[in-house]
């Protein structure tokens, strides 16, 4: 890089600081301070466990972002962003990410403080981070302060939907991801709050035989999601942790059991982590304080975006909590999750990246996408997010 574009470069980031001093980019400032939103764009998919919703954010001066809501009843999400948070944006400066996000909860505040709302906002918050890092010719991370790493160790994740696959089937599963170079691997046993301490349980004979598969050089934990009260928990983690060696646990009681989960953390010898479902700043500051968890794992899709995800990952550092982020949506939202995780100096051992495989018609839009290599995920260097959309097979596949 020469001298003058280093020094424009420069003067462009700093325009987010407020502390440009030269007249070129006294120039840029103004020039920036001028750009509107003309247009917000939602596409939605959804065939069986292949979908996805994507927001793109269009402007008068030429350049889109583009951001990923949680795909979860993306028909509804899909028509939050349309019908409820497009008003509000069109006409809007696309850097002025804080008071927009502050609107677009508040404002719609009656629909409730977190799920269906978060998840909207967090497609149109990540879509305009990509949009200002465009804007100005840098990554995200760039943005949120600088990075304290360049690629971030992933864990493979997948479920045994509730039971329903063999283990046969599930051990083939396993095995798949190790061999595509995963360290770490999660074992999802999906039983949920609606199927509390299910009998039989057969978490600890999917758990015996994934082990033996995979021997001691992977990593391996389990997820019940949600579906224990605090005693079976505890009887299920200590025998994971005495028998097998399990050192991390994920959400083994409801996310609400607060109570439930803080004697899940102080009777077992592993780290417990929550938070995949707390969805903005307040209610992680509750799970904080009254369950305690040694790992929090907010999800950028599910809780706001990368706006909200900064602040929390701001708030567990306060309480010297690492961000173990949940992220089962593996294009834009996983490189929102790079760039903010990159950014934080309480990052955990490593980020869930769920199996490709699950999503060929979502990863087809894109040409150009994250970086997973001997078991990382590599932080994007390109400006914006990174992963770059093919609009043409967008617009073939997906709904607007």
């Amino acid at each position: 890089m020469n001298r003058r574009s280093f020094l424009n470069k420069s003067a462009a980031s700093a325009l987010l600081a407020g502390s440009i001093s030269t007249a070129s980019a006294q120039s840029r400032a103004s020039l920036q301070s001028d750009i509107k939103i003309t247009d917000v764009k939602v596409y939605q998919f959804e065939q069986g466990r292949d979908k996805a919703v994507f927001v793109k954010i269009e402007t008068d001066e030429g350049t889109s972002g583009w951001g990923e809501c949680s795909p979860n009843f993306s028909p509804v999400i899909q028509q939050m962003v349309k019908v409820n948070l497009k008003p509000m944006l069109i006409g809007k400066d696309p850097l002025a990410t804080e008071p927009l996000w502050e609107d677009m909860l508040f404002v719609n505040h009656d629909l409730g403080a977190g799920g269906g709302l978060t998840y909207a906002i967090a497609g149109v918050d990540c879509a305009l981070w990509d949009l200002k890092g465009k804007l100005l010719g840098v990554p995200v991370y760039q943005l949120l302060g600088g990075k304290f790493t360049d690629k971030i160790l992933a864990y493979g994740s997948f479920s045994t939907r509730g039971g329903t696959i063999s283990i046969d089937e599930a051990v083939a599963q396993a095995v798949k991801l190790a061999e595509r170079g995963f360290k770490v691997i999660k074992l999802r046993m999906q039983i949920r709050e609606n199927n509390l301490n299910p009998e039989p349980d057969r978490t600890v004979a999917y758990f015996e035989a994934l082990k033996n598969a995979l021997g001691d050089d992977i990593e391996l934990f389990v997820d019940p999601n949600e579906g224990y009260t605090a005693y079976r928990a505890i009887q299920v983690g200590r025998e994971l942790q005495d028998e097998f060696g399990m050192k991390y646990y994920e959400a083994p009681c409801p996310e609400e059991a607060h109570r439930e989960t803080r004697q899940v953390v102080e009777a077992l010898d592993m780290a417990v982590m929550s938070g995949e479902k707390a969805y903005n700043r307040w209610q992680f500051r509750d799970l904080i304080l009254n369950a305690n968890p040694d790992m929090l794992n907010p999800d950028v899709a599910k809780a706001g975006g990368i706006s909200e995800f900064m602040k929390i990952c701001a708030l567990a550092g306060v309480f010297h909590k690492q961000i173990v982020a949940h992220n089962t949506k593996p294009t834009l939202a996983t490189a929102a999750t790079l760039h903010a995780l990159a950014s934080i100096p309480n990052c955990g051992p490593f980020v869930e990246y769920i199996d490709r495989d699950m999503f060929p018609t979502v990863i087809s839009v894109f040409d150009e996408d994250v970086r997973f290599a001997d078991g990382y995920l590599h932080v994007p260097e390109a400006p914006g997010l990174g992963p770059v959309m093919n609009e043409v097979r967008l617009e073939k596949a997906f709904r607007n």
